[in-house]
């Protein structure tokens, strides 16, 4: 026979003495609580750390940083580029009257720097490739922390879920009990239709939960790039881990991916304003070529070397001084007040963080300590004939409203948690 605990065992000894019509009854379903089910292998659920590498590995994802970078990159290979040589032909023709001139050239010419503005311009678009690896990174921990907060919206979903199942599960209960004792005379018709509205109520909410679990469960899916069925099960704990030194997250602030970006796009602006300051300095274009001279009577072919230069009289890089200055001094204030935000940002959501988990981890103490069990001692004395139903139900929905609230606070501080990793620009998912 499966094993009944021992206040089981008082709860029927009690009914027993007071209500002999319902001991048979309590009998079967404490036993039948008690039986243990049919043994089965359960699959491994889905953890948020596979969830998040899921979601960092699907191909789209990638395909896009991908092809991000290799934007970026081509702007390198730009700027590294020398200026095409030219290759030019010519024929010119004059009449005489001794006969034609015909003279014929091949020429090919190429232009080079001087200046050193194209080594400027090739770092200034090496800045803005380590820029766009920066802002990567920020995609990064925004798809890190939109997964951990899916999957902490589901693990606290399922938990209520798994409450309002438990407090479904009494109030049937309960209520087969009232409607027994309703046909012993024992209960009024009263407590016969409170408690079934309770359960229509209990029934009610348990769908809307049951529906809120669907949408979330396919929502962390989509993000993490699974089937419906692979996130069907979730392994982990809703609770967060310890909230970091505050000092530690503070000394590294300023690496944080999007602070870094705005630094090496200022230093791309700087790059390029110094060289626009060379454009006085002009371009010599060297040229090397064949020409040939035929006359009536003679004819001949000689080579042609020749040099040129630009003359920056009117266009000598001001305009381009002008406008990366403003870049460059507009992408460093942004930086200055996008800094002090982030540390006002960072201070605020560590005391949120460290707070929350305390009054959360508080709350799971107090209530596992056994003193807000209501239920027990509701169910013993209202089978006992001590309590009315109305006390049943309220411990029923007293130990409801502490689990729910246990897995709010829960939620909250994983919540927080998860926000003060992605403001600090590190995760330990990366």
């Amino acid at each position: 026979m499966p094993r009944v605990s021992s206040r089981t065992w008082a709860l029927l000894l009690r009914t027993r003495v007071h209500r002999p019509i319902l001991f048979t009854q309590f009998l079967v379903l404490a036993v039948a609580i008690a039986a243990p089910g049919p043994v089965r292998a359960e699959q491994p659920g889905l953890t948020e750390r596979e969830a998040v590498a899921a979601a960092l590995s699907r191909p789209a994802w990638m395909e896009a940083e991908t092809g991000r970078v290799a934007v970026a990159e081509s702007d390198v290979t730009e700027a590294g580029l020398m200026p095409n040589p030219v290759l030019a032909f010519g024929r010119d023709q004059v009449g005489m009257a001794g006969g034609d001139i015909t003279e014929r050239s091949v020429q090919i010419s190429q232009t080079f720097d001087l200046s050193g503005r194209r080594s400027l311009r090739l770092e200034a678009a090496d800045r803005r490739l380590e820029a766009e690896r920066f802002d990567g990174r920020i995609r990064r921990l925004g798809i890190i922390s939109e997964v951990r907060q899916a999957f902490a919206g589901a693990l606290h979903r399922i938990g209520i879920q798994s409450a309002l199942e438990l407090w479904l599960r009494r109030v049937e209960e309960a209520a087969k009990v009232t409607t027994q004792l309703a046909k012993a005379g024992e209960a009024s018709g009263y407590d016969r239709r409170r408690i079934e509205r309770e359960a229509h109520t209990a029934r009610a909410r348990l769908s809307v939960a049951r529906a809120d679990v669907v949408r979330s469960r396919d929502l962390l899916a989509a993000l993490a790039g699974k089937t419906p069925a692979e996130a069907t099960r979730l392994t982990g704990d809703l609770f967060p881990d310890a909230t970091p030194s505050l000092d530690v997250l503070q000394a590294r602030l300023r690496e944080r991916p999007d602070l870094a970006s705005l630094h090496a796009q200022t230093r791309a602006f700087e790059l390029e304003h110094q060289a626009a300051e060379r454009g006085w300095i002009p371009d010599l274009t060297l040229g090397i070529g064949q020409k040939n001279l035929n006359e009536t009577v003679r004819s001949g072919s000689g080579p042609i070397v020749g040099m040129s230069f630009s003359v920056p009289l009117f266009d000598h890089g001001q305009a381009m001084q002008q406008r990366s200055l403003a870049q460059a001094q507009t992408v460093r204030a942004e930086h200055a007040l996008a800094l002090a935000k982030a540390d006002a940002e960072l201070r605020g959501a560590w005391h949120q963080a460290n707070e929350l988990r305390k009054a959360a981890l508080t709350y799971r103490l107090d209530v596992s300590d056994g003193g807000h069990n209501l239920s027990g001692a509701a169910e013993a004395a209202y089978h006992a004939g001590e309590a009315g139903l109305l006390e049943l139900l309220d411990a029923y929905r007293t130990e409801l409203d502490y689990s729910i609230t246990e897995l709010d606070l829960a939620l909250r501080a994983r919540l927080a948690h998860v926000d003060l990793e992605t403001l600090s620009g590190v995760s330990s998912y990366e």
